[in-house]
């Protein structure tokens, strides 16, 4: 993995509301943290200026439906490009299989898949957004 491409994930991780994260490729491991001592080439701490953002945790109102995850870390987007009209919006049909949205994960754009039949009842994340693994996209009901 070239330098460049190292400075590009740094920065992305800098930008995103996470607070930490692990990347394994080939035998190089990274592994980020925001405002904790990380360790650099010559074992000495480096110091992340940028404060911890508090996330707050929001109870949204509860609606009914299955919660569409993210399978991995990585960036959303709504729509197949800028110009695009996006995937899905509140209120749209979907099939099962249908896609939903796009997180790309290291320049490489994967599909998000509708797992069920359903109405978008929600969209929790914004064009853009940094998502977490495991982290709920949107609602799927009836």
């Amino acid at each position: 993995m070239d330098t460049g491409k190292i400075k590009e994930i740094i920065s992305i991780f800098e930008q995103s509301a996470l607070n930490s994260m692990e990347l394994e490729a080939d035998d190089l491991k990274i592994t980020l943290q925001k405002n904790a001592p990380v360790l650099n080439a010559k074992n000495e701490p480096v110091y992340v200026s940028e404060p911890l953002k508090e996330v707050a945790e929001e109870t949204p109102a509860a609606v009914l439906g299955e919660a569409v995850r993210s399978p991995l870390v990585g960036t959303f987007y709504a729509a197949a490009s800028e110009t695009s009209k996006p995937f899905v919006e509140v209120g749209t049909t979907v099939k099962e299989g249908d896609i939903l949205c796009i997180i790309e994960a290291m320049k490489v754009m994967n599909e998000i898949h509708a797992p069920k039949s359903g109405v978008i009842k929600e969209i929790l994340v914004h064009d853009g957004d940094m998502v977490q693994f495991d982290e709920e996209l949107m609602i799927i009901g009836e």
